[in-house]
């Protein structure tokens, strides 16, 4: 659908901004933000949500604007935003936010200040159910190949597990009848509930880099940095580990819920051997699930750093590891010994 300021798709808005900002040699970065609703009628009334508020993605895309990115934030709707997020926090209500406007004059001043500022190297595009996000996902990684190395995919957006796929969703509000409901993914149970029948979301962050087999990789020189959040300690390595192996990431950001704000633990592949644990993490285990070829930091936020957030140490981190990939990267390139890269086929673009 094209936009009605510009005329243009969101597929060329993304390729004009990436486009513009690779002609003057600045690095890249998508930063995904927020979490996905399943949708369960075609028609939507109700949906399944999930808590986030996208406070890390909109704190991220801020620091990421700090250190000169030109930054795609493709973000759930409503949800946090880049410097307005200060103005309204998700524990302030609406009632605190109208007692506040006099003491927050300052705040806002200084916020619309650093958006202006920023804003030519700022593209924000909305997303609200998983599927909208998985196609947007595509287009922006897409957009983003052309950069290279210089581009950087951050992909904090809490994404729904399962969902209901289009064709198998009513068409009509699922109705409250026990009787009422008899196909599809939702049915009436013997005793007047609701019965919902939900499929995995396909997995779409191996074909960032390796494609599937419906396509080529999306941006195979991109840096990509996916997220973690459990609530087990004694799986979190190994489930990070995981996505090394399967999706062949740069780095898993990997977090506790208990201790997010705090602390993160950086995972990379050591380069010694792949990434490998058990085959199988049930997630109750009681012990630490044994993980090899992998690196761990832990990255801390120092409680003396007063008005200081988690993100801006993890994102200091994040742009110099960037910065030495994108130098490995012109090493390898200009090497002698290493044959050229050919034939490598590029992204398709999606479909306006």
């Amino acid at each position: 659908m094209a936009n009605a300021t510009t005329g243009l798709t969101t597929s060329q808005q993304l390729s004009a901004f990436v486009a513009s900002h690779r002609a003057e040699g600045r690095r890249i970065v998508c930063v995904t933000s927020g979490g996905t609703t399943v949708p369960l009628e075609r028609n939507t009334v109700r949906f399944i949500d999930n808590f986030s508020t996208g406070n890390r993605g909109a704190a991220a895309a801020e620091c990421l604007l700090e250190a000169g990115y030109a930054v795609v934030f493709v973000h759930r709707a409503h949800s946090a935003f880049p410097f307005a997020r200060c103005l309204l926090p998700p524990a302030l209500s609406a009632e605190g936010f109208l007692r506040s406007i006099d003491s927050g004059r300052a705040a806002l001043e200084q916020a619309a200040a650093a958006f202006a500022a920023a804003q030519p190297r700022f593209l924000a595009v909305p997303f609200t159910s998983v599927s909208d996000y998985l196609q947007l996902l595509r287009e922006a990684t897409c957009a983003l190949a052309p950069a290279g190395p210089h581009a950087m995919l951050l992909l904090a957006a809490a994404v729904s597990d399962f969902y209901v796929p289009p064709e198998e969703m009513p068409e009509h509000k699922i109705q409250s009848a026990a009787t009422a409901q008899k196909e599809g993914a939702a049915a009436s149970a013997a005793d007047g509930g609701l019965v919902l029948s939900l499929r995995p979301v396909p997995k779409v962050l191996g074909a960032i880099k390796h494609g599937d087999d419906k396509d080529a990789a999306w941006a195979p020189q991109c840096f990509v940095i996916s997220f973690k959040l459990e609530t087990n300690p004694a799986i979190l390595l190994a489930k990070a580990s995981g996505a090394l192996a399967k999706y062949g990431v740069d780095v898993v950001c990997a977090n506790l819920l208990q201790s997010y704000k705090r602390e993160v633990t950086l995972v990379t592949a050591s380069g010694d051997a792949p990434p490998t644990c058990a085959a199988v993490v049930q997630g109750d285990e009681q012990e630490e699930v044994e993980v090899e070829g992998v690196e761990r930091t832990r990255l801390t936020l120092d409680g003396s750093a007063a008005g200081k957030e988690m993100e801006q140490v993890l994102i200091a981190e994040l742009v110099k590891r960037h910065g030495h990939a994108i130098e490995q990267k012109q090493k390898d390139a200009a090497s002698p010994d290493e044959a050229p890269c050919v034939g490598q086929k590029r992204c398709s673009r999606p479909d306006p």
